[in-house]
């Protein structure tokens, strides 16, 4: 009697056990397709290693488990500030030898978080005078910019704007009243590291500058569209 029962209760089984399989099977089917669509929109996003506007570069970089990122170059003469650094070294002397760049021509890089992906190349550049906000690069040299603090560098004005959220001690840089380098303050929240109530206040403050003409973001690109940009995240 007991195992009449078994045989007739084993297709009842079997269908569940197809069941649970599909739902695994779909899941996984979509887990995989949201992976592309977002590797697929950051790399839309993302520039080609080039000059993007006038005298200004994106370096794509990646490496060190970080596929997409920028970072950038505003050239003064044969020399170059820069905005971050890249994730790998190799990959990030790669892309600049594609605009005979030398590391050795890079004068000043400025900081804005020190994430491995916007710090890994920092080796690299040698030659020049780290800038960053309180609290980032503890271990290396470097000199920290206080909140509002303004230099010139070869006829170049850059302000220092703490923007901290996505770490401690995230910095903005505002270049010549225009030119807006964010780093990874614009990122999804949900990723901040330190405080996404700071993160979503300092997105606001940066968005009331009238005189910005354009935003440059660590992974999403250049948006020359301020306003439509200042509507997204509002």
């Amino acid at each position: 009697m007991l195992e009449a029962e078994y045989v007739k209760l084993r297709p009842k089984r079997i269908k569940t056990l197809l069941t649970r399989k599909k739902i695994l099977l779909v899941t996984l089917t979509v887990i995989a397709i949201l992976t592309a669509i977002t590797v697929y929109t950051y790399s839309r996003y993302l520039y080609p290693t080039g000059e993007i506007i006038p005298n200004l570069y994106a370096i794509r970089g990646g490496g060190n488990g970080v596929p997409m990122v920028n970072f950038f170059l505003i050239q003064i003469d044969e020399k170059y500030i820069a905005f971050d650094t890249g994730a790998n070294n190799t990959q990030t002397e790669n892309e600049l030898r594609k605009l005979n760049i030398s590391p050795n021509d890079i004068i000043a890089v400025f900081i804005t978080h020190d994430h491995e992906d916007h710090i890994g190349s920092l080796s690299l550049f040698s030659n020049a005078i780290i800038y960053t906000g309180l609290i980032e690069l503890s271990n290396s040299p470097h000199q920290i910019m206080s909140n509002g603090e303004t230099i010139e560098l070869y006829g170049v004005s850059i302000q220092s704007i703490y923007t901290h959220g996505h770490t401690s001690g995230c910095s903005s840089y505002l270049v010549d009243g225009r030119y807006l380098f964010v780093g990874d303050l614009f990122v999804n929240p949900n990723f901040a590291r330190y405080s996404t109530e700071l993160q979503i206040v300092n997105r606001e403050r940066v968005l009331e500058i009238d005189e910005v003409e354009y935003i440059f973001t660590g992974h999403f690109g250049l948006f020359k569209n301020v306003r439509f940009f200042r509507w997204w995240f509002s």
